[in-house]
């Protein structure tokens, strides 16, 4: 598949440089320009949460976020550590807050913690896996970031929305990843 792209791609490069060169060279450099400003912002909203994540870890919030998501880590991973829970509920307070970037490292450290050689520590994997993939956000500021850049009048008319197919699919993969755990 690589070479196929490959090849599609130098075939396109070179038919724009021998019969329109200039609009070859334009479509590069606009959209070099583009990616690096989608970049940059993508950058600072990525910083803003993850200052917003230090403050919030300096004056005690995460351990009150730790404390809301407890009862449900406690529930759907039974039999981990105290640390794995916490890993797991700041890893789903920074999903449920939109915070992609910080909730990527704390969901990777939790993983770690949950691998095992025993059946139960790869369930527990795979339903973090799933509840990352769809886990609810209040707010979804990743996508949000990306619709002003794009233009959007108002970016932020996908809260509802998004609140709502994510608490969908985040139940739904819970509950099949339950289902299929209980069938074993």
């Amino acid at each position: 598949m690589n070479v196929l792209f490959f090849l599609l791609m130098t075939a396109s490069l070179v038919y724009l440089l021998l019969f329109s060169p200039d609009t070859a060279i334009s479509a590069a450099i606009g959209g070099a320009t583009d990616a690096v400003t989608l970049s940059l912002k993508m950058l600072a909203v990525y910083a803003l949460w993850l200052g917003v994540l230090g403050v919030m870890k300096r004056n005690g919030v995460t351990k009150a976020a730790e404390k809301l998501f407890r009862p449900i880590t406690k529930r759907l991973f039974k039999g981990e550590d105290k640390e794995t829970h916490s890993l797991i509920s700041q890893n789903l307070a920074a999903n449920f807050l939109g915070i992609g970037g910080a909730a990527t490292p704390l969901g990777i450290e939790a993983t770690a913690r949950l691998q095992g050689e025993d059946e139960t520590a790869r369930e527990h994997t795979r339903l973090l896996i799933v509840i990352n993939a769809c886990g609810v956000q209040l707010l979804p500021s990743t996508i949000i970031a990306l619709r002003a850049s794009a233009g959007s009048l108002s970016p932020s008319d996908i809260l509802l929305p998004t609140l709502l197919s994510t608490a969908i699919t985040a139940f739904l993969g819970v509950s099949l990843t339950l289902l299929t755990r209980k069938r074993k």
